[in-house]
């Protein structure tokens, strides 16, 4: 096995304490979504981490997107999926006030050289074409700065062991022994996504968090507000941050001791974070 290099992301919570992670960068006015824009603007919030979704054409190219979010973004119907390199090359978006715009679907090569060295990336939403992706981000040679995250699935984690075991990888648990299942394979993980939508979930007890810091994986709360149905947080997201009160928000995870949280709000969570947690000091 290659040797392990988890000194950038390391190195970056020692300094921050609590990391941001940019869900799909950070857009608006005429920056799209999972676009190199938006990750600069991103950044330029606060934001530690970029978020970008990846989706795989049918002649084997990478670019980052969003499934699902056709008729939105590009007034079509097709899923990226099903399409050729020249067809997804060929989309046109529409901004936040529906005007078809210059920007193309960007291709994740582009994204992983622009960035190269520069923050940490999440590729998310590749786990379809997970043996192809992988392949990909080794040949970028960015083992410090890409994090993988999927659900901890056999299939995936053999994968994962076979050729990108020097790869940083979180999966994404919504019950107790799901984390167990990852331990078993020969991967570098480095934490876990966790889903919980109440308070009582038996993941977010104190015991669970201190257990698994000492353990020295890190634990990711995921804060956006997909839609007015769907808890990822137990409530504690980015609705209740901006909308009610932070500290019921963004502050109940920081508190309950989550070490990364990922939010379509990076500036004001930056803010909060500084306001509230001091510069630097420990949390």
């Amino acid at each position: 096995m290659k040797q392990i290099k988890n000194d950038r992301l390391l190195q970056t919570i020692q300094d921050k304490k609590v990391l941001i992670a940019a869900h799909r960068g950070t857009w608006g006015g005429n920056i799209i979504q999972n676009t190199i824009g938006a990750y600069e603007t991103s950044l330029l919030s606060g934001a530690h981490i970029i978020e970008v979704d990846v989706v795989q054409s049918t002649d084997g190219d990478f670019f980052a997107f969003h499934t699902g979010q056709e008729p939105g973004l590009l007034r079509i119907e097709k899923n990226l999926k099903e399409m050729t390199t020249a067809e997804i090359e060929a989309c046109k978006f529409t901004n936040c006030t529906q005007e078809f715009v210059s920007e193309k679907i960007n291709r994740l090569d582009d994204i992983l050289e622009h960035f190269k060295n520069r923050c940490l990336i999440n590729i998310d939403r590749s786990w379809w074409f997970w043996e192809d992706t992988i392949k990909l981000l080794k040949r970028h040679n960015m083992p410090d700065q890409i994090i993988l995250k999927s659900a901890p699935e056999k299939e995936l984690l053999q994968v994962l062991q076979n050729i990108g075991a020097e790869l940083m990888y979180m999966p994404i648990i919504r019950r107790e022994g799901q984390l167990e299942t990852a331990k078993n394979y020969a991967v570098n993980l480095i934490g876990t996504e966790i889903i919980f939508n109440t308070e009582e979930s038996p993941l977010v007890t104190n015991s669970f968090i201190d257990n698994l810091h000492n353990e020295g994986l890190l634990a990711w709360a995921n804060a956006i507000t997909l839609d007015d149905t769907t808890y990822l947080s137990a409530g504690h997201d980015d609705n209740t941050s901006i909308l009610q009160n932070m500290d019921k928000g963004w502050g109940w995870i920081i508190d309950k001791g989550f070490d990364i949280i990922q939010t379509d709000w990076p500036l004001h969570l930056s803010q909060y974070i500084k306001n509230n947690y001091g510069k630097g000091e420990k949390i």
